[in-house]
């Protein structure tokens, strides 16, 4: 028999028998979620740029689904897009570019415009773009092309590194289309200036900025995302301001 315990030790059982209750076990890294049969999961030029951001974030919205926070959005660029969508239209199938770009771009509207492409990977993942515009020059290649509405002065503003990619990754997507394409993609930047009379129209900066694209870069980029999706939950980003915010409201 053992020996029985002191009132002193007896004492003592309630608290050990709480702090090992209080010790759970160890968190299980998630596990994507399953994918309907025959199904792929499609990335994009946006979705990339989140990885690069955040390779957490990234995981949990492709293989959980679970999005970062939607804030306070303007939908003042979504009309504005379809506006100037609009205005190109009227040029399409012509003999001429829209009078806010002429002389800018070399070529023609692309007519009938293809707007999305998709290109497979492998049997679970492929990559997809969604153009703004596409021009095609007499030689018969198509440049990219991304519209951008600026809340400051584009000719003084530095280029953003997704946009790069961005031209870069359409560029891809029309050659695995069988669209040879001219090295180039344009952005342009549209610019509300300033005016004494905007009773007679609202007067707008246009600026077309043309750089020089690279699609060998875009597969790597797109691999290394497939690589990340496939591993297990990787840390987040030290700067990413949604992770910061989960892991200081932990603390209470």
């Amino acid at each position: 028999m053992g020996t029985k315990p002191t009132a002193a030790q007896a004492s003592l059982f309630p608290a050990k028998r709480r702090r090992l209750a209080s010790k759970k076990p160890a968190a299980k890294s998630p596990a994507p979620l399953p994918r309907p049969a025959g199904k792929k999961t499609w990335l994009s030029a946006t979705g990339i740029e989140t990885m690069r951001r955040c390779p957490r974030c990234f995981w949990l919205q492709y293989n959980l689904r679970i999005y970062q926070p939607e804030g306070i959005v303007s939908r003042l660029a979504n009309r504005f897009d379809g506006v100037i969508k609009r205005y190109f239209d009227l040029y399409r199938g012509t003999t001429a570019l829209p009078p806010l770009v002429a002389g800018q771009i070399d070529g023609l509207l692309e007519q009938p415009f293809q707007e999305k492409y998709f290109a497979t990977i492998d049997n679970d993942y492929g990559f997809l773009g969604k153009l703004d515009e596409c021009v095609v020059r007499s030689d018969h290649k198509y440049t990219p092309v991304d519209h951008k509405t600026a809340s400051s002065d584009p000719t003084t503003r530095e280029l953003i590194p997704a946009y790069q990619f961005q031209l870069d990754s359409y560029a891809w997507l029309l050659e695995q289309n069988r669209k040879p394409t001219t090295g180039i993609g344009h952005l342009i930047y549209f610019y509300p200036s300033e005016g004494e009379k905007l009773h007679e129209g609202f007067p707008m900066q246009v600026t077309v900025k043309t750089l020089p694209t690279d699609p060998s870069r875009v597969r790597p980029a797109i691999l290394g995302a497939i690589a990340v999706l496939r591993g297990p939950l990787p840390a987040a980003a030290p700067e990413c301001p949604f992770c910061l915010y989960v892991e200081t409201v932990r603390k209470f």
